[in-house]
């Protein structure tokens, strides 16, 4: 188990320094925070285990006990409102996965990701 979780946090770094092959278009009508906050969500790895799409199928959150958030899921375990979900991503999530990111993102960009989280689980 502690391979696993060794091996996973360093893919998790691995991935963060992946930049994506080209950016993705805009939707329309999608604001410029939720651009950013798709690329930072791409950039800073939350896609290794939550997914591209959001599923909790990334390749790293296979292994992983509990499972990666599905934000498609109707109910978060600590809610979907914004704050809450600025604060999980600030400070990880307690008996999961979840590294705290507060000190890998700036404010806003924590919000962007935020927002795109909340976007992708239809919460906005």
């Amino acid at each position: 188990m502690k391979k696993t979780l060794i091996l996973l946090s360093a893919l998790a770094f691995i991935a963060c320094d992946k930049k994506p092959a080209e950016p993705a278009a805009p939707a329309a009508g999608a604001t410029p925070a939720a651009l950013s906050g798709e690329a930072l969500y791409n950039e800073k790895g939350c896609a290794t285990c939550h997914g591209e799409q959001g599923h909790g199928d990334g390749v790293a959150g296979a292994a992983l006990k509990p499972k990666p958030r599905k934000f498609t899921d109707a109910k978060w375990k600590f809610g979907s409102d914004l704050k809450t979900v600025i604060h999980t991503i600030e400070n990880g999530s307690p008996g999961t996965g979840m590294a705290p990111y507060k000190d890998a993102m700036t404010a806003d960009e924590i919000k962007a990701v935020a927002e795109y989280v909340r976007k992708l689980g239809g919460k906005t």
